[in-house]
């Protein structure tokens, strides 16, 4: 005799996939936690997360099943900053390789428990990468190194640098990842993303015109706009404008998340 399913089984509602883009910014990457927290409290669950920099450090803990909550903890722990001052002092972000590496299981990006690339720059070429395999701790931080603060780092036989210089605000790559609604968190104004330049290795000038933004549905932009991207001692505020920009949207959101197509129907 077939299972009966019953009306709820049978008549469940479609529900879009929705997509995390979250932007470049260095420690105003704390702000991304405060937003996430306040989506989380608000019954938001994230199906797939693309990142730039920040973005994808804190996309891909999220991907691999972190509370902001608990990657707050991670950020404040004594071992990230240690391995965070390391890196400082050398110009490299490899000093934080076995720091993330272990926070995330040693996985690989497609071994993460959701969807997720990260978004770099080809140091010689200055094309667009979208990393969506590979050893994820190495992925997001090659899409951190921001020039000159930090080297290149080494990804097989390319040279990876920061991701903002060509998609600072990934919505365009979370939509590629299966997202049917992207929320887009841009930790400065997108405005400055409009027309980017990059320098190459080999000194030639790459302009870009940058689109990712204006792929999200729903775009946060919270006012970080009396911090710097290495304000680390100012993380706690900035959590704090994160949530808040978050919560005063969430109503908009929420709306229209309820309006949204769906490509897919929850089982």
């Amino acid at each position: 005799m077939p299972e009966r399913k019953g009306i709820r089984g049978l008549f469940r509602r479609r529900v879009p996939k929705v997509g995390a883009a979250l932007g470049s910014g260095g420690a105003k990457g704390l702000a991304h936690l405060g937003a996430l927290q306040a989506f989380a409290e608000n019954g938001i669950a994230f199906d797939v997360y693309a990142g730039t920099s920040a973005g994808a450090i804190v996309g891909a803990l999220s991907a691999r099943g972190y509370t902001p909550r608990d990657i707050v903890e991670l950020f404040t722990g004594q071992s990230y900053g240690g391995a965070a001052l390391g890196a400082m002092l050398k110009g490299s972000l490899e000093p934080l390789v076995p720091v993330v590496d272990d926070a995330l299981g040693g996985c690989a990006i497609e071994e993460l428990g959701k969807p997720f690339c990260a978004i770099a720059t080809d140091a010689e070429s200055g094309a667009q990468v979208v990393l969506r395999t590979g050893n994820a701790a190495r992925a997001v931080l090659a899409s951190s190194s921001m020039p000159p603060l930090f080297r290149g780092m080494r990804s097989g036989v390319r040279s990876l640098a920061d991701g903002a210089f060509c998609n600072a605000v990934p919505g365009d790559a979370a939509r590629a990842l299966g997202a049917d609604f992207v929320i887009g968190i841009a930790l400065s104004p997108v405005s400055r993303y409009r027309e980017t330049e990059y320098i190459t290795s080999s000194g030639e000038k790459k302009v870009y015109k940058q689109t990712g933004f204006a792929c999200c549905d729903i775009l946060l932009e919270p006012d970080l706009s009396a911090f710097r991207a290495t304000d680390v001692q100012y993380g706690a505020q900035m959590y704090d404008i994160g949530y808040t920009c978050a919560q005063e949207r969430m109503g908009e959101i929420l709306r229209a998340l309820r309006r949204a197509p769906a490509a897919r129907n929850e089982r």
